[in-house]
């Protein structure tokens, strides 16, 4: 047998670490998960604890974790359950007489895209922190990302744009052009440490950026310095 086979999630792996996720993000542990949602301690406990057991939760009782937590059903948990890759029509909308506009109005509700770890702190600092980097936890995007593959979702790392933009808000960034002045830009240095900034300018140096709103207080980073940088695209929501 293969690699690539012995490697293959099952439905059941793939629905506990979008639990685990959960209950990492909300420091919550299996029995307080199950309060918030109203089912029984057993329903979560013995998906987590007994692994050998063939119990799989129905896509009604992951809805009803989702909403108590706040983390949408990630599309890979669906799909691994069984239900169909395009969700139907809502709220009684009929058919449109193209199928390929349906089927992209399908497509834009159920498009869903990384949620990556950032973290202001360095990377020394990070491994001990309960906000672990996690693979492949996704949340619904808006819309106007549903044709965007660099496009990722994070969550503010600082209170550096308080407040207008809150620490733990969900944000959406893409790779898709380069920045230009008057950006916000996802910026990630050499040693892991993601931060916001409004791009002010761009030279031979590096990056010029204002270090907060309100602010006059400006920044500089070289180019040799920088990892990793996107352009921030909406938020949602907080935490």
């Amino acid at each position: 047998m293969s690699e690539a086979v012995l490697e293959m999630k099952t439905p059941k792996k793939i629905v506990i670490e979008w639990i685990d996720h959960i209950l990492d993000r909300k420091k919550w542990d299996g029995t307080r998960l199950a309060r918030e949602a109203k089912l029984a301690p057993s329903t979560i406990l013995r998906l987590l604890n007994d692994p050998e057991h063939p119990f799989i939760p129905t896509l009604k009782t992951l809805q009803k974790i989702a909403e108590a937590s706040g983390y949408p059903i990630p599309r890979k948990v669906t799909e691994a359950l069984g239900a169909p890759k395009m969700e139907a029509p809502e709220n009684g909308e009929e058919e449109s007489s193209s199928g390929s506009s349906e089927s992209r109005r399908a497509r834009l509700r159920t498009f869903q895209v990384e949620l990556r770890h950032v973290s202001s702190l360095p990377a020394s600092l990070q491994a001990a922190t309960t906000s672990a980097r996690r693979e492949g936890a996704y949340v619904p995007a808006p819309a106007q990302l549903a044709d965007d593959e660099t496009a990722f979702a994070f969550y503010m790392p600082d209170d550096s744009f308080e407040p207008w933009v809150k620490s733990g808000t969900l944000m959406y960034a893409t790779k898709r052009r380069d920045p230009v002045r008057n950006d916000v830009l996802v910026v990630t240095d050499k040693n892991e440490r993601t931060k916001l900034r409004l791009l002010l300018g761009i030279d031979e140096d590096g990056l010029r950026m204002l270090k907060q709103f309100g602010s006059e207080e400006e920044e500089r980073l070289g180019f040799d310095d920088i990892k990793d940088i996107a352009i921030l695209v909406g938020l949602i929501k907080t935490i």
